[in-house]
């Protein structure tokens, strides 16, 4: 006889992790652009075979998004700002923090950006900070 553990629980994970401080950035460019949304996705290129891409895009964007896809579209908001993660790149981008970097000399930070970092049991990235490759899971 096998003795089986279940856990059941009610709570959803968030796909992705945003930090206060990407929080706080996006409610900047959200004042200046008037756009609360943001899209962020996943694309062929880059030295490790995937990139990043994060945008500020108006709600018609995500709307056209939802209406080419038989896929639902994910989305994590704080304080009325909302970030969609495009469907097609989901699996690609789970588990992935976005934490925004202030400029700090003192520190060796000579730029101010939204930084990515995937989770490093299901990806990998090469020094550049905007190309990942995802591991195999055999």
């Amino acid at each position: 006889m096998y003795n089986l553990l279940r856990t059941l629980t009610t709570s959803i994970k968030s796909p992705i992790i945003v930090t206060d401080s990407a929080w706080n950035k996006m409610k900047t460019i959200y004042n200046v652009s008037n756009n609360k949304s943001f899209l962020f996705a996943a694309s062929a290129g880059g030295c490790s075979g995937l990139n990043y891409e994060f945008k500020n895009v108006d709600c018609s964007v995500i709307d056209t998004l939802a209406k080419g896809s038989a896929l639902r579209i994910s989305m994590v908001n704080k304080d009325g700002l909302n970030v969609y993660i495009d469907p097609l790149s989901e699996m690609y981008l789970l588990d992935t923090s976005i934490d925004y970097i202030s400029e700090n000399y003192d520190k060796g930070v000579y730029e101010s950006k939204f930084v990515f970092t995937p989770n490093s049991n299901l990806a990998g990235t090469c020094g550049c900070g905007v190309s990942f490759y995802m591991k195999d899971q055999n």
